[in-house]
């Protein structure tokens, strides 16, 4: 059984339906449960999977932990992974009121560095409740060394690990996808960025940069995909910087490949919150070159090639780096098929699929 808090449009939601998607077209039984809605991702689930609505009231609900004690003894549950702290807090509970019955506990973890307050001094709790796991999963190397050093997780070898997320590369192949139709002109160069409009994510530094790469003398625009609280803010900041004609915000999509499929470089932006970005390895498979802020995980994903980073919110730095492959076409084609090769040998989502049975599948 997988638990999350939603099955809202995000990356650690969609690497986890991408994992029980496979566990369940290899005939495995799985559950997943999640505390509320919003159930934007639904659609996505294998029908064979077993889906638990636990109808969540309030900031913490004993019903719904009661709920989820009962979908485990009635499924016969023995593995249990939590995705994300708060769904931890639920986990470890529900173990303590299964007695008797066995249950193992994993909690996936998603998140380097936090974007907020509130959320820096919600782990004076879950550093406690991390612990009782039996296993803590994080996302990136660089993850699971910051948080055992800080919060005093993983004393010992056996109890955390490392899965990388991975792309299904048949389905993102730029061979198979008709692009997006453009509406900027022909031969304009076109950024692109995949994320939820958060402040963590900002994508006012690719507007930025747009406007500066502009000022160079290079003819470029961007495409910004998906939805947020931010959306106001990043629009002031494109009629400020008098780039109406080179940004474009599409909104959220159901599929983001035709637009990958128009981006000659991809960005990532980020400034916290990512560990192993999810948009940058589906840009990788659809032969773009990444240039990616230097936040989680980033080095080691692109450690083997097909992208480039630089420091977080450094809007200099990052025209920097974009500045020789938007002049060299060929450069641009060259990193852009190293990164789709990359996807393919080191992260598809067979190796992903591989990497977690070696954890769960082969000692059951």
């Amino acid at each position: 059984m997988f638990l999350l808090s939603s099955l809202r449009v995000g990356g650690s939601e969609a690497k986890t339906i991408r994992l029980a998607n496979a566990l369940a077209a290899e005939h495995h039984r799985v559950t997943i449960a999640y505390l509320s809605a919003p159930e934007s991702l639904l659609s996505r689930v294998h029908s064979d999977i077993a889906l638990v609505n636990l109808h969540r009231r309030g900031k913490f609900s004993l019903q719904a932990l009661r709920r989820l004690v009962r979908a485990i003894k009635e499924r016969d549950v023995n593995t249990l992974i939590a995705v994300n702290p708060y769904a931890a807090l639920y986990a470890v509970l529900a173990r303590s009121l299964c007695r008797g019955e066995y249950l193992r506990v994993a909690v996936s973890v998603n998140t380097t560095e936090f974007a907020t307050r509130k959320e820096k001094l919600q782990m004076l709790l879950y550093r406690h409740v991390l612990p009782r796991a039996d296993l803590i999963i994080f996302g990136a190397e660089r993850q699971r060394q910051l948080w055992c050093a800080r919060y005093g997780l993983g004393h010992g070898s056996d109890n955390t690990t490392v899965l990388y997320n991975g792309v299904d590369t048949r389905d993102f192949s730029r061979a198979n996808v008709v692009p997006a139709t453009r509406q900027e002109p022909r031969d304009r160069l076109i950024l692109g960025a995949v994320g939820a409009l958060r402040a963590e994510k900002a994508q006012t530094d690719l507007v930025r940069a747009v406007c500066e790469l502009a000022r160079r003398g290079i003819d470029v625009g961007a495409i910004i995909v998906g939805e947020g609280p931010q959306r106001a803010e990043i629009e002031h900041e494109i009629r400020r910087l008098s780039v109406e004609q080179r940004v474009r915000l599409v909104g959220e999509v159901r599929d983001v490949r035709p637009y990958l499929a128009v981006m000659d470089v991809f960005v990532l932006p980020s400034i916290a919150v990512e560990t192993f970005s999810n948009a940058a390895l589906e840009a990788m498979a659809m032969t773009c070159p990444v240039v990616a802020a230097r936040v989680g995980g980033m080095e080691e994903m692109l450690r083997f090639g097909g992208g480039v980073t630089y420091p977080p919110g450094d809007v200099q730095s990052l025209c920097d780096l974009l500045m020789p492959l938007l002049r060299n076409a060929h450069a641009r084609s060259e990193m852009g098929l190293q990164a789709r090769r990359i996807a393919e040998q080191h992260f598809s989502l067979e190796r992903m699929f591989n990497d977690f049975g070696k954890r769960f599948l082969d000692t059951h």
